[in-house]
């Protein structure tokens, strides 16, 4: 009896809460007379006078569902380990695709080819890297996260042998695109698994976890291939990375579960609860200008903003208790039945409201279009595939002229194999204060814009962390290339320039992919798909031209040319956006892309 009334106190109280926590949000929202679209949320409840955010409540954007499948409310072991496992696959798959840049004269004597023909090379992984992913994304969203990164791990394994045991030029070439088929997951999956797992209030900081892992591999990569080189061989360099590589294979076996989770499907006539568009359609309206006034609404009025019904219950940070977690059906080797995509009490609702051939159809075909539309249509996904392409770029830039300044050359600064690739010790330092800073700053800007604007956050408020990396771009690049153009000693533009360059090269990226998720929450695989595209199109391009064009004109033109333009994309980008970014936002609100 005495427990009884215990569970009835206590359900009284979190109706009460939940009550209070609704009343917040009405009133954040009569205060702002704010127009929800998606991207605009009320994250905080808690009004009061603190300037510090995390002192607030913050509500769960999206919201979590009552299912045990859920990865929302899965504990936080689980998701940490979850995490630790993606991170050290992308780490893993990701150290052989420039790891061969010490390695570049040595090529040319081996295989009897030019330095342009050695960066193809690059070139091959680069383009695989980026166009591989049309079909892993719509892979991953029709069998599952599991599945698709498995095979990749596999196929990343086959490819290190291959690498390793190469007797020709032609057949390196074979290798390479093999490698960057299998290393392509690493441009999506992740990212679709931190949307899986996480939060709003967290997904920055996820996000710079992801692009540190990514940017360490390529850093790394160089390092010991450069230090096996000169001791042993180079075809040891691409077997010690299939040890790697199987160690990592059967960590995600044993320890990945399957994340996809998608939520029961309607196709409401507007976007949701400002709160996440999974919650039931919003049975309230208020007419802007004339707060306080709500009256019962069951259609989109274009002079009205849709509002959260008193009925459901919003969770916050601190109500939510994520104790559950993965069933062994999530551990299994084939395709998920629908039970886990949607939750068992969806699955039969589900399974006679679309047939299986509809649906695989469907998905195929709104996946592969998915990523072309929003990047030609969408000038969001715009400012995040150039910022991110133009930031990386600069790494490849700085990375390909290594063997033309510090080996043996007409720039030679007389580095051997194994010193060559020490030098990207510079860019590992600046890529670990990217990591401690991209995410954290991100979502403090976020979280801080929204305590400003009365608990209501926009997506654009993310954008403010884009500026100090910008200007860590602008001056990396100009001290590397002024340094190699006018021979500084070697440790003032490598100590500084390339460090900046680390720096920004986590930084850039997870600002503004952080922000187009934010815009589009329910395609963080096709954003990623769409950046890397524009990424790794313009990478294969810079492996053609970047190095006779510093053979014929020198460093400074070059070098510039790429800070021009991230610094374009960047702050001119950001600028734009932190105006115009809403208006842009509201121009999509009836896009179907919000309910997929």
């Amino acid at each position: 009896m005495q427990q009884s009334r215990r569970s009835q106190r206590s359900r009284r109280e979190l109706r009460i809460k939940n009550e209070n926590i609704r009343n917040a949000i009405l009133d954040a929202m009569d205060r702002n007379n704010t127009d929800f679209i998606p991207g605009t949320d009320v994250i905080f409840v808690d009004q009061g006078d603190s300037p510090n955010p995390d002192r607030n409540d913050v509500v769960l954007i999206p919201q979590p569902s009552s299912s045990p499948d859920d990865p929302l409310n899965w504990s936080r072991k689980w998701k940490a380990t979850i995490i630790l496992n993606q991170l050290i696959f992308v780490f893993v798959s990701m150290m052989t695709p420039l790891a061969i840049s010490p390695l570049t004269l040595l090529f040319e004597t081996e295989f009897n080819k030019s330095l342009t023909e050695v960066n193809i090379l690059f070139g091959v992984v680069a383009i695989t890297l980026g166009f591989a992913n049309i079909f892993i994304v719509p892979a991953a969203n029709l069998f599952g996260r599991r599945p698709v990164i498995l095979v990749c791990a596999l196929i990343c394994v086959l490819a290190n042998i291959w690498q390793g045991l190469v007797t020709s030029y032609a057949s390196l070439v074979g290798a390479r695109v093999i490698a960057g088929i299998g290393a392509a997951a690493n441009e999506s999956i992740m990212p679709m698994v931190i949307s899986d797992l996480t939060f709003f209030h967290q997904r920055g900081k996820r996000l710079g976890l992801y692009f540190w892992a990514y940017f360490l591999g390529l850093f790394i990569g160089p390092i010991i291939s450069g230090a096996i080189t000169a001791h042993i061989s180079w075809r040891w360099f691409f077997l010690d990375c299939t040890i790697l590589q199987i160690a990592s294979f059967i960590f995600l076996l044993v320890a990945h579960p399957e994340t996809k989770f998608v939520r029961p499907p309607h196709r409401p006539s507007m976007y949701d609860d400002p709160t996440s568009i999974t919650t039931p359609l919003p049975a309230f309206s208020k007419t802007p200008g004339e707060p306080g006034k709500r009256e019962h609404s069951s259609a989109y009025d274009e002079n009205k903003t849709h509002i959260p019904s008193r009925e459901s219950a919003l969770l916050t940070a601190s109500q939510h208790q994520p104790t559950s977690w993965p069933s062994r059906a999530h551990f299994s080797l084939l395709p998920q039945p629908s039970n886990l995509r949607f939750g068992r009490a969806h699955a039969h609702a589900h399974a006679h409201a679309h047939a299986p051939a509809t649906s695989c159809r469907r998905t195929i075909l709104r996946d592969v279009l998915a990523p072309l539309r929003i990047l030609l249509c969408y000038p969001i996904v715009q400012l995040a595939s150039l910022a991110t392409a133009f930031a990386a770029n600069a790494l490849l830039a700085l990375n390909l002229a290594q063997a033309q300044l510090f080996g043996a050359g007409a720039y030679s600064l007389g580095f051997d194999d194994d010193d060559l690739g020490l030098v990207n010790l510079a860019f590992v330092l600046g890529a670990a204060a990217g990591l401690a800073t991209a995410g954290p700053l991100s979502d403090w800007a976020a979280l801080r814009g929204a305590r400003r604007n009365g608990g209501v956050v926009e997506a654009e408020m993310r954008l403010a962390a884009l500026f100090p990396f910008a200007g860590a771009n602008v001056v990396g690049l100009v001290v590397a290339g002024v340094g190699y153009q006018r021979g500084w000693e070697w440790p003032v533009f490598v100590g500084a320039g390339y460090a900046l360059i680390g720096l920004q090269v986590v930084g850039v990226p997870t600002v503004a992919v952080a922000y187009a998720g934010d815009c589009y929450k329910t395609l963080p695989g096709e954003i990623m798909v769409a950046a890397t595209i524009v990424k790794n199109t313009l990478g294969f391009a810079i492996v053609f031209c970047f190095n006779n064009w510093v053979e014929r004109e020198g460093y400074v033109k070059p070098v510039v040319l790429m800070m021009g333009l991230t610094f374009a994309s960047c702050i001119c980008g950001a600028c734009i956006f932190l105006v115009c970014g809403k208006c842009m936002r509201r121009l999509s609100v009836f896009s179907g892309l919000h309910y997929l």
